[in-house]
Order: structure tokens, then sequence, then C-alpha cells
């Protein structure tokens, strides 16, 4: 049942629900209601009185009008906050690959917003963001930089839509994290052993990433038809992703990443035993495929590393199997399978690419990317130097045993002159 209230000005009515509704005839003739109920009648009152003010000011609107402009201007302000701005920012970048976009989009739920997103874009300062980046201390420091790379470019977009003044990220290599392990970089005679302790399906793909330097996905995602044994190279078209958990391939990581490789030999000759010993003969057949012959999972080619498992009480000794083993054997328990493309840069360089060249090979987008994998030829300097004075020691013995064995001297004073003699 309802309720009428007739007055100077407007009307209330009580609902069914218990609730007032409040209503008034505008300037315009036409009757405008309250845009939601009341629970009291005098809070009906008061939006009534607030009306009559409003159109003895000579400012009226209608309030379904007045209601769009305020829904308008809180939008264009939530607009301006971070956490609706990054959203926004991530939602037009239609060019991203998925897992780029999966990692943005991390970055800015996990890191992001949880510091900056009911701040307006303008309130955030320097200050600000260093504090954010401090607060992280030691931890997490890959997490770290990706996030604050993310940060950089949202804001570098706000400021080219003028939305900011300056770019508030002004922290030196804050993209880059500090690296926790150093990277190890294998001689040519460690590759061929690890290629010898893979296993046989593996040997193939080792000694590829080892010596031509494509990445782990560039690798797995080789088909037949990318590779030319007789011209003694590979095509490097598309690499491994991971998108919403299932196996898949797109284009390489950079424009740059699309590239023919040659290859030695030893990997020609390695790769056509492999096609034959596997039966792989379809040209768009997946060269290093998985046992499921779909795309070669990471942890498929780790494998597992020595164990002691438990059963009922009883422990049993495990032995290791792939990668995880074969690292092992040779005495590198800490390598990374990434460390096999820093491993080819370093060759390359060594056997005297240029860093040009070096950048081709790889499939660098710039020369400081190719350099960054050539540091470790300055870092192994020493070792060098001590192999050439190992093989130079190993001449001299040679040189001794031939002179011991040249015609008898003479004078044994003579004998220990040459005896001692320097040949170097």
């Amino acid at each position: 049942m309802t309720r009428r209230r007739r007055r100077g000005f407007g009307q209330l009515r009580r609902l069914p629900s218990k609730r007032w509704q409040a209503f008034y005839t505008g300037p315009d003739t036409h009757l405008h209601y309250a845009s939601s109920t009341f629970s009291t009648s005098e809070d009906a009152e008061a939006w009534l009185a607030d009306e009559r003010r409003i159109i003895s000011g000579g400012e009226w609107s209608s309030p379904r009008a007045r209601a769009e402009v305020a829904r308008v201007a809180e939008q264009r302000k939530q607009s301006r906050l971070f956490g609706a701005y990054a959203n926004a920012w991530l939602e037009s970048r239609h060019h991203l690959r998925a897992s780029t976009r999966t990692s943005y989009s991390k970055a800015i739920r996990r890191h992001l917003v949880p510091a900056f997103g009911t701040t307006a874009l303008s309130d955030v300062s320097p200050d600000m963001v260093r504090e954010w980046f401090a607060s992280y201390g030691t931890r997490t420091p890959t997490a770290r930089a990706h996030a604050y790379q993310v940060l950089a470019s949202i804001m570098a977009e706000a400021e080219a839509d003028g939305l900011i003044i300056k770019n508030p990220c002004r922290i030196k290599a804050g993209r880059r994290a500090r690296v926790s392990r150093e990277p190890e970089v294998l001689t040519l005679a460690e590759l061929l052993r690890l290629a010898d302790e893979m296993p046989q399906r593996h040997r193939a793909l080792t000694l590829l990433c080892g010596l031509a330097g494509l990445r782990y996905g560039e690798a797995v995602a080789l088909r037949v038809r990318d590779v030319d044994l007789e011209a003694g190279h590979v095509r490097v078209v598309r690499t491994y992703l991971r998108e919403n958990g299932k196996k898949v391939t797109g284009e390489p990581k950079t424009k740059e990443s699309q590239r023919t490789v040659a290859i030695p030999s030893l990997v020609v000759t390695e790769l056509r035993l492999h096609l034959e010993r596997e039966s792989v003969q379809d040209r768009d057949a997946l060269i290093f495929s998985g046992r499921d012959g779909q795309l070669l999972s990471p942890t498929a080619l780790y494998g597992r590393s020595a164990r002691i498992e438990r059963r009922r009480g009883t422990e049993y000794k495990k032995s290791g199997y792939g990668f995880y083993a074969a690292r092992q054997a040779i005495g590198k328990p800490t390598l990374h399978w990434h460390d096999l493309r820093r491993t080819a840069a370093t060759l390359g360089a060594q056997s005297g690419a240029t860093v040009r060249e070096m950048q081709s090979r790889l499939g660098h987008a710039t020369p400081s990317m190719a350099l960054h994998y050539q540091q470790a030829t300055l870092e192994r300097d020493q070792t060098i130097a001590s192999a050439l004075q190992k093989q130079i020691e190993q001449l001299q013995r040679k040189g001794g045993d031939r002179e011991s064995k040249s015609a008898d001297v003479g004078a044994s004073g003579d004998s220990e002159d040459r005896q001692g003699r320097r040949r170097w």
C-alpha cells in the first residue's frame, strides 16, 4: 500500500517496501524522480529541499542529467588513477605475444596495482617510485626489474598523453636485475662431453644450441623444412611458447630473431643421424619432439637429478637422467641450458667473429646484447692464457724429447748446456 503526502513543493510516496520515493514537477513541467529511494521520510524531504534550492538558484537541470554528468566525471577521475590507466594501457597493446602479455599482466596485478592502483597518475612522484623500488630489498630482483620496466613504459605513455608532466621513473639501471649467479661458459671440450652424456635423442639438440646459439624455444620449434643439411644451415622462424598452460609455437622474440644460422659440419652430421634414428621424414614434423610427438617441454629435457626416495620406510637410490645427470657428469652441477647460448657466443668470439656478426648469428636486436653474451671472453681471459701456457709447455717437452734423441754430444758440458737451453 502506498501513501502520498501533498506539500508545497514535490511529493513523497511510501512504497510497499517501506522505503520512500520523492519526486516533483520541474521548471520544464515534467515529473522528476530521485535516482534512488530513501529509508526515511526525512532523507526524502532533504532531497526535495536540495532540489528546490537548485531551482531557486537558477542553475537547474534534471536529476538524471546531473547524475550522468557526475557519472562521466567519476569515470574520467577513475581513468586517471594508475590502476585503471595501467589496465587500459595493457589492453591497447594488441601487438604483444601471449607470453609477453601474461608477464606484463602479472607485473601490473602483483607489483604495481598494490602500490599505485588508487593513486592519481599525476600524484605518482619520483620519491614514491624510489620508495616502492627500495621496499623489495634484495628479494625477487628479476621480478622487481621487470615490474619497474612495465611501470616506466606506462608512465611514458601517460606523459605522451599529456596526463603527467614528466615520467617519475628515474632510477638508474632500474630495469636491470642484478645477476644472482654468474653464467657458466663451457669450453669446446666440455660442450662435446656434455653432448656425449646427454640422452642420444637430445645429443644433436645440445650441439645445435651450444655451437649455433639457438634459444631453447627456437631449437625445439624447428621443423624438418627449416633445416638444409646440404647447405649446412637452419632457419629460425618460430619459437616455443606457453599459452594458458598449453604448448604452442609463435613468432620469435624479436624481428632480428628471425634469421638463418650456419652450422658446423659436426652438427649437420648429428642432425642427419638424429633424423634417421627418430624416423622423422615429414617436412612439417618437429625435429626435436617429446615422446608424445608434440613440442619438447623443458622438464622432459632437464629430466631429474639423482635422489633418494623413501617408500614404506625403505630408501631407494634413484639415478639421475637427462640434462641434470649430464651436467653432473661433466662437473658442472649448476649449469643452465641457457648457458649453452652464452657458450656459443663465447666460442664464436674466440674464433674471431666480430660483434656485428655475433649479433646477427644470435638474433640480438642490439650490439650491446651481443657484447653482453661475449663478456665471458674477458672473464675467462686468464684461463685462456693459462691454457696457452700449458700448450707451450707441452711443445717444450716435445722439443726436449727430440733433442735428447739427436746425435751424441762429445763434451758433457755441451750436453748439459743444450739440455738446459730454453727452446721458447
